[in-house]
């Protein structure tokens, strides 16, 4: 479920998830008996490919990677590829994000590692603070720990 509203000049989006907060960092507010795991900046029409949100994960999330620009024309899909930054806002004590692996690994390593769930003890985990930074490249593994709220812009 998503809920619409405005923010200065950018209109937000509240999005629900299981695995969001039911009380979030100053100065939003998860409305009564919802779990906001993101809230959406809607992009202005000058830059319509920038997204910018809050994440707020009450729970792991999933290890990701995203395509390079060059993989997604190559591959015909048509669109962008993605790149990320995130900016902590919050953690919890112990908060960490999985940002690449710990040793060069190849294909078909990380294929069997994603398939059988072993992906999360190959990454590199950093534990995170507020103000803390990253720049996620194209074709990085990553992973968002529980108790860590971010800005991403990608």
């Amino acid at each position: 479920m998503t809920n619409a509203r405005t923010s200065a000049s950018l209109p937000i989006r509240q999005v629900e998830k299981p695995w969001g907060l039911d009380v979030l960092p100053a100065p939003f507010e998860a409305p009564e008996g919802q779990r906001i795991g993101e809230i959406w900046f809607e992009p202005p029409a000058a830059l319509p490919e920038l997204l910018v949100k809050y994440i707020f994960a009450g729970e792991a999330l999933s290890v990701q990677v995203h395509p390079s620009d060059a993989q997604t024309l190559a591959k015909g899909i048509g669109r962008q590829g993605k790149e990320e930054c995130w900016l902590i806002v919050a953690a919890e004590p112990g908060g960490k994000l999985g940002i690449g692996f710990d040793r060069e690994i190849g294909e078909d390593a990380m294929r069997a590692a994603a398939l059988d769930g072993s992906i999360e003890h190959l990454m590199t985990w950093h534990e995170v603070v507020p103000g803390d930074f990253f720049y996620i490249p194209a074709n990085t593994v990553h992973a968002i720990g529980a108790g860590v709220s971010l800005i991403e812009v990608q």
